[in-house]
């Protein structure tokens, strides 16, 4: 399959928090892998369908070679991109026709600041959790 990407950038997937018989929550599970894309500026075209980027001066469009599958068929889950320093949630996959063997994606994003990125990502395996 073609790309016209020639950059790339961190994709994180966070599954759905879930709680144990006694209440305790339970973190889900954390994947991380490279993926070829691009992170770009948002104009005012790229928000209409997305409400949620509409007033956010931190969104971003990112385009990728593969589909970010970010959240689950019942809509837990969360999506992340981390590139040039930032990142960025995942908010809506827009409808983006593929152009002839050119296969991409296209995605809106919101910055998080850094005292709101998920602790989900700070766990180590040294750290019990507690």
């Amino acid at each position: 399959m073609a790309t016209v990407f020639n950059r790339s950038f961190e994709f994180i997937r966070i599954g759905q928090t879930t709680h144990d018989d006694e209440g305790t929550p339970i973190p889900g599970t954390v994947e991380t892998r490279i993926v070829r894309g691009t992170v770009q500026p948002i104009n005012g075209k790229d928000t209409i369908p997305d409400s949620i980027a509409s007033r956010n001066t931190g969104s971003v469009k990112v385009y990728s070679s593969e589909r970010l599958d970010f959240r689950a068929v019942d809509g837990s889950g969360r999506g992340f991109v981390r590139c040039g320093g930032f990142m960025y949630e995942l908010m809506d996959e827009l409808p983006y026709l593929n152009m002839g063997d050119i296969s991409h994606w296209k995605y809106i994003a919101c910055l998080v600041p850094p005292h709101m990125e998920p602790a989900e990502l700070f766990v180590t395996d040294d750290d019990p959790g507690f």
